[in-house]
């Protein structure tokens, strides 16, 4: 009975989604709610700010260079509007670079935006951002959303601007509606909808592939339902695939959250669970399951219980948090799953158990955050004389003073991994690295893995921000627990803006780890009028490769190059160019010879979509172009991809 259930609980959500579909529409827009800590330390809701009035909401990451532009226009329009619109900039940054937010908020001076932290990445599910930033939405005070704009070029603040002050004429004409989206008896019924498709054909292979995801919600009053579906025809297999990836079912008060089905979730910043999904390098570590948050006053308890999707395990979780007046955030979280099915003589289940500490707190001139955690096996499974078999810390201190910004993280990380290979890929847990993302292409091709099970470093980061300038610096150490070093990095960038019509950027970077890389990279632009901006990025590394038993590697050097066109709030073309100097020994085995040559061409829907056109050679890597920020794999040939939102 329970397998024919569980076949037809994805069927019946479908189905009660579609069929609901024409009387949702039918209906005026609303908005769901949501609620997040802020980089102040407070906590924002959404409906409670929709009750004052219009709110923008733009989800953001500090390792996006179009966000980061963007960022300084939404300071400006909410300084502007400051009282009859509200701005909400939602960070999306995970764990790995989270603690880099307030910092970078603090020393650019935005005091008009709210930044809410969506670390898990919960809102990002819940409003179907799909990793596409930037991403912004704007509703008027009823909740109805009025605009919606994919991706930045300079110029889009114009179209914002233009939008904002339709909704504002608007609201003094005709008054506001009697009852708001979070007012009494409000109404609360819409399907949401988002579809990603991608057609590709490889002039290597000859092959063409086919991937689409569509992912369906419908809402109605504090009750939501959802299914994602995944088809690729054919799969990067080989054969066609149709299944259903995600579907749940849920329902939200002012004190209870519970969701049924698969879901996401996050305790503090991932140390102990961290449950999130990332469909470009494809992780997905979702849980099967039942999760519930209670909510009151300052007190919050999460309690979950669920399956990964590939490990047969079953997995459980408490996080109970309690903030005080002052700001000061202490919480205690655990969780426990059963690793494998042996039992003991005496016919006892093993376990792992898994325990943390934690505490945040915001001052005027900075904020801090410090975790520690143990892991434990059932009693008498442990070594004699050792009361834990692992642990785990985590330190972060932030200050602040004017346009300086100095952040400081510290790392320990002793046999911490929560159930590995949860999607076949990864763990449960995601514990804050130490290693940043950059906003060029080379120096982040290479990136280092965290090993929660052996590793320790720290991370030392200044920021300075005034009159138009900005400089940066960063440095990281990592180890073992042997004391053998993993990674060290160094880095520095300055940039000018508004240097009349041009803006330029420089940087120099230092990294090794089995090899050593040397980058310098620099970007020139140059604003021709109010919606024309052309692009020129370069970037050059040399490598030194590390040294074989009794020979030496060599050394190779990068050349990589981009050209870009922008047109606002529409329109941009882009030519990269990537070569190297590398001999056939040098090359790994699935690197193709260059040169890397490839153009893109990219419509920025009017619906907050976008449509691309790709064509020519790549290497695997972040890549920023058309407005967005994202991982491309390497491929050779052309490309046709496209996100809708309905």
């Amino acid at each position: 009975m329970s397998k024919i259930c569980s076949r037809l609980l994805p069927t019946l959500l479908l189905l009660l989604t579609i069929l609901s579909a024409g009387l949702a529409l039918a209906e005026t827009d609303r908005v769901a709610d949501w609620t997040l800590d802020t980089v102040d330390g407070g906590s924002v809701r959404f409906h409670d700010t929709l009750a004052r009035g219009p709110v923008v909401v733009n989800f953001w990451a500090t390792w996006c260079k179009p966000c980061q532009k963007e960022m300084v226009h939404l300071e400006r329009l909410a300084a502007e509007y400051s009282g009859r619109i509200s701005f909400l900039a939602v960070n999306t940054d995970n764990s790995k670079s989270v603690a880099k937010v307030a910092p970078l908020v603090a020393a650019k001076g935005f005091q008009h935006l709210v930044v809410p932290l969506d670390t898990g990445g919960v809102v990002q599910s819940q409003m179907q951002v799909g990793g596409t930033i930037p991403f912004l939405v704007m509703y008027d005070g009823n909740g109805r959303e009025v605009y919606r704009h994919v991706g930045y070029k300079p110029g889009d603040e114009k179209e914002l601007q233009h939008r904002i002050d339709e909704v504002l004429a608007a609201t003094s004409v005709g008054g506001q509606a009697e009852t708001t989206a979070s007012g009494p008896g409000a109404v609360l019924e819409a399907v949401t909808a988002t579809d990603k498709f991608k057609y590709s054909y490889s002039t290597e292979t000859e092959k063409e592939i086919m991937d689409n995801w569509l992912d369906i919600a419908y809402q109605f009053g504090g009750f939501r339902t959802g299914v994602m579906v995944r088809s690729e025809a054919p799969s990067e297999y080989g054969d066609r695939d149709n299944r259903i990836e995600h579907r749940f079912f849920e329902f939200d008060s002012d004190e209870f959250h519970i969701r049924a089905g698969h879901f996401f979730g996050i305790f503090g910043r991932g140390l102990l669970f961290n449950s999130y999904e990332d469909r470009v390098v494809r992780v997905d570590t979702r849980l099967d399951g039942l999760k519930g948050t209670w909510r009151r006053g300052n007190l919050t308890a999460t309690m979950f219980s669920g399956t990964p999707s590939v490990l047969p395990v079953d997995v459980r979780g408490l996080d109970v948090e309690y903030a005080f007046p002052s700001s000061l955030k202490l919480a205690a979280s655990g969780v426990t799953y059963r690793p494998d099915e042996y039992l003991s003589p005496e016919q006892k289940v093993n376990r792992e158990w898994f325990y943390s500490a934690r505490a945040r707190q915001n001052f005027s001139f900075g904020d801090y955050y410090l975790e520690y955690g143990q892991r434990s096996l059932d009693a008498g499974n442990l070594p004699a004389g050792e009361p834990f078999d692992g642990e785990a810390l985590y330190a972060n201190v932030n200050l602040y003073r004017g346009p300086l910004s100095v952040s400081w993280e510290r790392s320990f990380y002793k046999r911490f991994a929560v159930a590995p290979g949860a999607d076949g890929v990864t763990t449960l847990n995601r514990p804050p690295s130490l290693t940043r993302e950059f906003t060029w292409t080379l120096m982040n091709r290479h990136p280092h893995n965290l090993n929660p099970e052996n590793e320790r470093g720290h991370n030392l980061d200044i920021l300075f921000s005034r009159d138009h300038w900005t400089a940066a610096g960063s440095g990281v150490r990592l180890k073992n627990l042997s004391g053998e070093t993993l990674y060290e990095m160094g880095y520095f960038s300055l940039q000018r803006d508004e240097l009349g019509p041009l803006k330029l950027t420089g940087g120099f970077a230092y990294q090794e780890t089995d090899d050593i890389r040397q980058s310098v990279v620099g970007e020139l632009s140059w604003k021709a009028s109010s919606e024309v901006t052309w692009t020129l990025q370069a970037e050059h590394q040399h490598v030194r490769l590390a040294e074989g038993y009794g020979f030496d590697n060599g050394a190779y050097d990068n050349e990589w190059f981009k050209l870009e066109y922008e047109r606002a709030p529409r329109w941009a073309a882009a030519v990269f160019f990537e070569t190297n100097n590398m001999y056939d020994e040098q090359r790994p085995s699935n690197e193709k010879k260059g040169p890397f040559p490839a153009a893109q061409i990219t419509y920025t829907l009017a619906r907050g979509g976008n449509l691309n056109l790709w064509a020519g050679k790549r290497q695997a890597g972040y890549l920023c172009s058309g407005g967005v920020c994202k991982f491309e794999p390497a491929f050779e040939g052309v490309e046709f991809y496209g996100l809708f939102r309905y």
